[in-house]
């Protein structure tokens, strides 16, 4: 039903009737593309709920309104994405060599010391400590270093 009502959407404002939508469906469709916009631009350190909300003409308060109903606000998203992504890429093994702060700044992070606070806020230990576990599990897995099958 989401894909429906963000395909009606979509076809609405093509065919100038969108305002002829339930309001519902407006909403939908406009928080779909908040989260596309979020999730393509996660590495731009200038990427904030302001800058969102001036990117799809509305309000900051309009903004926040709409993650109103969601587990977290425009900002924590934004973080917890941006976090998310970073962590996948401190576990890639082909991005062992690129240091911590390169990571953290690939993903938006404003600095090195901002990036490792929130990550240990929120996975209990430091971006650090996470690559060094994964290269020792790596190192003591004997199917890492390709006995078994």
């Amino acid at each position: 039903s989401a894909a429906l009502g963000l395909a009606t959407a979509c076809l609405a404002e093509r065919l100038d009737v969108y305002d002829d939508l339930p309001a519902e469906a407006r909403e939908e469709a406009l928080l779909r593309q908040i989260d596309t916009y979020i999730e393509h631009n996660l590495g731009d350190p200038e990427l904030t709920p302001g800058a969102v909300a001036a990117r799809h003409h509305i309000s900051l308060r309009r903004l926040h309104l709409l993650f109103q109903g969601r587990p977290a606000g425009v900002a924590a998203t934004i973080r917890g994405r941006r976090l998310a992504a970073a962590r996948a890429d401190l576990l890639r093994p082909d991005l062992t060599r690129r240091p911590v702060h390169s990571i953290a700044a690939r993903w938006g992070f404003s600095s090195a010391a901002v990036f490792s606070r929130a990550f240990r806020q929120a996975y209990g230990t430091s971006p650090t400590e996470l690559r060094r576990r994964r290269v020792a599990r790596k190192v003591n897995d004997p199917c890492a270093q390709r006995t078994c099958r």
